[in-house]
């Protein structure tokens, strides 16, 4: 019998693909992309700040970011107001894929850094379940309504419980509350039961592991390994795993993706460079390109919404400002110990859009040692707030 599944679908359709352009006002010559990197990249590694110049072909240029400052200083507040052992925020503009914060600030810090947010320092978590959603859904027979069977905790993931079919303390859940509670068994065994190694390993490069993913920014991509073994995929799909290594910025971008109907936009930190008389010399362009089918976007959309109402962030949004309940926002948790800073981390990543389309994505990344101070999905509904209200 013939399988129709919506990558099928996809590939019959009109892929969108959008190059990055670079336009250059040098009569003599041009730079290359390369040079903006490494001359950014060896000031942003030594200072953790975005730095004032660059020096390229012995020429000083002013780079003009997409930060918004108003908002960071606003971020910074809430920050200090919390003092969490170590705290990374991330917020990307819908439209365009412009950073419009990226703040990391450690609980004894007297000023924010920047690096951490650029650097996949950080295990995935839960969060890679948007990755293995996004294969089971496109690629295959698994849908929303799915319905799976698990025994034991949903948060642990045993070899008994991918084995196990039924019994007596065995439940039923289906997919979308399994995404939205985080289930570690339902996606494990879903995994084992209709993904293979590498189909899942494309899936997580569609989606910007192994790969360049901010351009100039980031000098070392998001890692996904390719499982070793059958138990190895259920771990890697699950997110239950300190192999699967992302920034704080890739996590915003994931959120994009979903917000954007499956397109991915390249995050942007420079926006332009000016020369020493301040003409803009140089502009980057949007860089996007279709990570999964419309409708694959759709169905992850009801999956993020649900945990935001009902599943892992609800207690969170429950007290949401009409302003907030007025838009549609969906998100993601996770939590892992591991990492650097190491620690118990907490993440949330997360989009919002209001009806006329203008939305936000945002990653928000708590790590503890000892003690909790705030969740990442309270510190996302308090930044939402914030922007929303402007």
């Amino acid at each position: 019998m013939l399988k129709l599944t919506k990558s099928r679908i996809l590939l019959s359709s009109i892929v969108i693909v959008g190059i990055t352009i670079f336009r250059f006002g040098f009569a003599d010559n041009s730079i290359e992309a390369n040079q903006i990197k490494q001359s950014f990249l060896k000031s942003f590694h030594e200072t953790g700040t975005f730095p004032d110049s660059l020096t390229i072909a012995e020429k000083k240029f002013k780079p003009i970011y997409t930060i918004d400052y108003e908002l960071e200083e606003a971020i910074l507040k809430l920050l200090r107001k919390y003092r969490s052992d170590y705290t990374s925020v991330v917020v990307v503009d819908n439209s365009n894929g412009q950073i419009l914060a990226a703040l990391d600030m450690g609980r004894f810090d007297s000023k924010p850094t920047r690096l951490t947010s650029f650097t996949p320092s950080h295990p995935a978590a839960s969060i890679f379940k948007i990755v293995t959603a996004a294969d089971l859904l496109e690629n295959t027979h698994v849908g929303n309504t799915t319905q799976f069977q698990f025994s034991g905790r949903s948060t642990t993931l045993y070899k008994y419980q991918l084995k196990q079919e039924g019994g007596r303390w065995s439940r039923k859940s289906d997919f979308e509350k399994a995404f939205a509670k985080s289930n570690n068994v339902i996606f494990g065994k879903a995994a084992l039961d209709n993904l293979s190694p590498s189909g899942l390993k494309s899936m997580a490069e569609k989606f910007g592991f192994n790969r360049d993913l901010v351009n100039f920014v980031q000098a070392k991509p998001s890692v996904f390994p390719l499982a070793s073994d059958q138990y190895n995929l259920a771990e890697l799909a699950s997110g239950l795993n300190v192999s699967t290594m992302m920034s704080p910025v890739h996590g915003a971008a994931i959120a994009s993706i979903v917000a954007n109907k499956g397109i991915m936009k390249k995050p942007v930190l420079i926006k332009q460079l000016a020369d020493e008389k301040g003409q803009v010399v140089w502009e980057s362009a949007t860089d996007q390109e279709m990570v999964i089918a419309p409708a694959t976007a759709d169905d992850l959309k009801k999956m993020m919404i649900a945990t935001v109402k009902e599943g892992t962030a609800r207690r969170a949004f429950k007290r949401s400002s009409k302003k907030l309940k007025d838009l549609e926002i969906g998100g993601k948790t996770g939590s892992i110990t591991g990492g650097e800073p190491f620690g118990k981390r907490d993440w949330f990543v997360a989009y919002s859009k209001n009806d006329e389309g203008r939305g936000y994505s945002l990653c928000v990344m708590v790590v503890n040692k000892k003690k909790w101070y705030v969740k990442s999905s309270q510190l996302t509904r308090e930044i939402l707030d914030y922007i929303w209200a402007r």
